[in-house]
């Protein structure tokens, strides 16, 4: 099925992200929660403004997760309330950083603490035009949401020229972890997402991104649990594959969470001993890198579509955390 081209972020106003929290805030407690919306900025940027003006170290602000930076933002960030501490109000913290909304909570916020993301992108100069754009986008948007996406990180995890993975390539090689402390538990998530991403580049040549092998490892899409099953319990698990209950996930191996078994084991290592890596050599990334699993596909939910004369569409919907709109795209 062919795309409909064109080209995003010709401006920031052009994508927009919205976090979607995993929990209420109460309210109350020893952490202020910030909203803040920043345009054109990014992530370190807007930390270091929150840490200047209300006179906290970096390592005391909490976020869930690194928003773009060519684009518009809105998510939640924490300080602690300490004694002697300005108190934060809705204002304007530096250009292109605001603060919409103050309360307070009793944790700090940490990394994945979130259900989601929204997101609003204009898509411009599309290839196809008028009524063919029309059909183009409404056929795309259809198989998307009945097969759902290819769950793979996107290029922004990587660095700028693979910076950031050529850091963490270096580490799990026996070179060392950087010396930023930002950029070490970016190095090795970006080595962990790269073995992924071929795993599941992989799996979808060979049409079993969707198909249950031997040794498989499944996520429940509705709490995130993760389990195993016997052989004779396969067919029956194709069938919640199949309705979207559950994912095949893939590995972002690690310190203390390797690959699957069986079937599904053999072709993880073969991708890695494609990379000159094993499962063990994971074990350099220490505590930064101790290893998960992720769904091979995501779905998208709240997909709304617009198409406005002559070459541009307006697409709106929400990701699972971890999952990046630029794949959708």
């Amino acid at each position: 099925m062919p795309g409909i081209g064109g080209r995003i972020k010709e401006n920031v106003h052009d994508f927009e992200v919205e976090e979607i929290g995993a929990y209420p805030l109460r309210g109350d407690g020893p952490h202020y929660f910030l909203w803040v919306q920043k345009r054109g900025v990014d992530a370190r940027s807007m930390q270091d403004a929150v840490a200047k003006r209300y006179g906290v170290e970096r390592r005391d602000i909490g976020t869930a997760g690194h928003k773009d930076r060519q684009a518009i933002t809105r998510q939640w960030v924490s300080i602690p309330a300490r004694k002697g501490l300005p108190e934060p109000v809705q204002e304007e913290l530096a250009d292109g950083i605001e603060i919409l909304r103050v309360t307070r909570h009793g944790n700090k916020l940490r990394t994945g603490h979130l259900k989601g993301n929204r997101f609003s992108i204009r898509i411009r100069g599309t290839s196809v035009q008028g009524e063919e754009l029309i059909r183009s986008v409404e056929k795309v948007a259809a198989r998307l949401q009945d097969e759902g996406v290819p769950n793979y990180y996107g290029m922004q995890r990587f660095g700028d020229g693979f910076s950031t993975l050529h850091a963490g390539w270096e580490w799990v090689n026996g070179g060392g972890p950087p010396r930023d402390r930002f950029l070490r538990g970016m190095a090795a998530s970006a080595i962990q997402s790269e073995v992924f991403n071929r795993v599941l580049a992989r799996r979808l040549v060979e049409d079993t991104w969707k198909t249950v092998l031997a040794g498989d490892i499944f996520e429940k899409l509705d709490s995130g649990g993760r389990f195993w099953i016997e052989e004779s319990e396969r067919e029956e698990t194709q069938r919640r594959v199949d309705s979207g209950e559950i994912a095949i996930t893939g590995p972002m191996p690690g310190s203390r969470t390797g690959v699957a078994e069986k079937e599904a084991g053999a072709l993880e290592n073969e991708i890695l001993a494609g990379m000159g890596l094993q499962s063990d050599d994971f074990n350099a990334l220490g505590r930064r890198g101790r290893g998960t699993r992720r769904p091979l596909v995501v779905s998208v939910d709240d997909l709304s579509v617009s198409v406005e004369p002559p070459d541009e569409v307006l697409l709106r919907f929400s990701l699972p955390a971890g999952s990046y709109a630029t794949v959708v795209l």
